[in-house]
């Protein structure tokens, strides 16, 4: 089995033609094409079909992909602790987060690191995607859905997910400290999509408190749902740290605790992983940075 081919073969997947392939990887056109068909004789199975200008997995090629994506990611991870062993050094890690982990506290703290920590690479990933992200080659992920026992893993605490408004709203006029899932109600409502774990933590509060969205905006930036509220054109619900002059206002469950709207995060990676030590170190240290900054944002 020739390493490289597979790795053609994932690029076409993913890229939906030979032509975008080619461009992404790069390589020439006809020398792509020439190695999905070596890949094919040589596993004596078609794998893809054409439809049009595009290719389409056959059955075969769908049960296939993550089976390749496994093999590329333990093959990456070989060639990592080969070159660990060989230098005496882990030179590069990869996690994966989203836009908003991204943004709020994974590349500030990348920032406070030094030339003697491995380079952090981030690749950003939607909320649902990220445990597969694991098969893709990224080293360790942070996530805001419990991970699977099989991994290692560190709870890093957790962010608030909050209704922001323009500054002359009348909660804002009020100076409200907080509201209640149904005060959403009657309100123009932009939030994330149900692609979002945290629209989930909102819907499931809506519901307990017996209430639901009358007029909904779906946005998945977390930048933009701030940008819209400052705007004055409805109330933005995201956890990303208040902007653009809005007004933040928590919003309080009705369960049993009655605490504001939280959205956990953890970070996970394989525990057979050749730099678990080093990940379950860098996982400590992003903890620590998480709750002295993030903290600080939510107060400030």
């Amino acid at each position: 089995m020739n390493y490289r081919r597979l790795a053609y073969f994932l690029a076409v997947v993913d890229a939906g033609t030979v032509t975008a392939a080619a461009r992404a990887i790069p390589v020439a056109q006809p020398a792509l094409s020439r190695q999905i068909r070596t890949l094919e004789r040589e596993l004596t199975l078609t794998l893809f079909e054409s439809h049009g200008n595009r290719l389409a997995l056959t059955a075969a090629g769908r049960a296939l992909v993550p089976v390749a994506r496994r093999l590329m990611h333990q093959t990456r991870a070989f060639e990592g602790a080969a070159e660990a062993l060989r230098t005496g050094r882990i030179d590069t890690l990869t996690l994966a987060a989203t836009s908003a982990s991204v943004r709020s506290f994974v590349a500030p703290f990348i920032a406070t690191t030094t030339v003697a920590d491995p380079r952090l690479l981030v690749r950003e990933t939607p909320h649902f995607d990220i445990d597969e992200a694991l098969n893709r080659g990224v080293d360790g992920i942070v996530s805001p859905t419990p991970p699977e026992p099989a991994l290692a893993s560190l709870a890093l605490g957790s962010v608030a997910i909050s209704a922001h408004v323009a500054a002359d709203h009348p909660w804002a006029c009020r100076r409200l400290t907080g509201i209640a899932p149904g005060m959403l109600a009657d309100q123009v409502v932009i939030l994330h999509s149900h692609r979002g774990v945290s629209r989930a933590i909102v819907d499931s509060a809506m519901s307990r408190a017996g209430a639901g969205f009358g007029r909904v905006h779906a946005c998945d930036d977390g930048q933009t749902i701030l940008a819209l509220a400052a705007a004055g054109h409805g109330v933005g619900i995201t956890t990303e740290p208040a902007r653009f002059g809005v007004y933040r206002l928590p919003i309080h469950d009705v369960d049993e605790r009655g605490g504001p709207l939280r959205l956990p995060l953890h970070m996970a990676w394989p525990s057979d992983h050749f730099a678990a030590d080093i990940l379950a170190d860098l996982a400590a240290r992003i903890r620590l940075f998480f709750q002295r900054h993030l903290a600080v944002d939510e107060d400030g």
